[in-house]
């Protein structure tokens, strides 16, 4: 495999200086670090025409030639049980993580895949990417809940930015969705929580442009060809 170095996504500092091999190759989504640097020891990687060192740095325009058959990004959605934990699976011999976490007692849509690339930019807050929940509470909703929750909650842990959008239901008044795009820790339960309710379920039905639709809880999907072309394009990932 060759890879052409391009470091226009680095600092100015580090453009100048050259970037870690390792690092490059982990921010690039080739290899994680790890990976990388038992492959320099085992002489597998060049850097131009010169067999590569723990600790060489690469440069912009340098070429990098990799020795040894990398594994295909996969990427799948899971629909989490209430009560799992979230944790990395092996899926058809891929150490696949998840991206982002649900709690215990969530449920819902989970993304997993072995292209760690994709992770940062999905959980950065500052790209704004929807997270769509259905909560149900114990208590009746009334109109102020909504008012509440889209101009944002401070609580003791943090101040949660307003939400997107907010949908109560107009039959059952202990059905809420909410739509998110800051993905704190434990978000929804503590905004939730200020405003004196209960929570009884929470579901997570869509992240972005993909939704768990018919999925069965337990169960996983791999994401089609053109899924994972539309995510990698909206995240910005070549």
């Amino acid at each position: 495999m060759k890879i052409k170095v391009e470091l226009k996504n680095y600092t100015l500092r580090e453009t100048l200086t050259g970037i870690r091999i390792n690092k490059f190759l982990s921010d690039f989504g080739a290899l994680s670090r790890r990976e990388a640097d038992k492959l320099i020891e085992a002489k597998k990687i060049h850097i131009n025409n010169k067999i590569a060192i723990l600790g060489d740095k690469v440069a912009e325009g340098d070429s990098i030639f990799i020795n040894e058959k990398l594994k295909s990004h996969k990427y799948f959605i899971y629909n989490k049980k209430r009560g799992e934990e979230t944790a990395f699976k092996t899926i058809n011999n891929l150490k696949c993580d998840p991206v982002g976490r649900l709690d215990k007692e969530s449920e819902g849509l989970l993304i997993y895949s072995n292209d760690f690339r994709i992770v940062d930019a999905l959980l950065n807050p500052k790209n704004q990417f929807e997270r769509e929940y259905i909560v149900m509470v114990r208590e009746k909703t009334t109109p102020r809940v909504k008012t509440l929750l889209e101009k944002g909650i401070r609580t003791r842990e943090a101040i949660y930015a307003p939400a997107k959008k907010v949908t109560l239901d107009a039959e059952n008044k202990n059905l809420i969705r909410i739509v998110l795009t800051e993905g704190k820790k434990h978000e929804i339960r503590r905004m939730l929580n200020a405003l004196n309710f209960t929570i009884s379920s929470l579901k997570r039905v869509r992240f972005l442009f993909l939704k768990l639709d018919n999925l069965s809880p337990g169960h996983m999907r791999e994401l089609k060809e053109a899924e994972v072309e539309k995510l990698l394009k909206t995240l910005k990932i070549k």
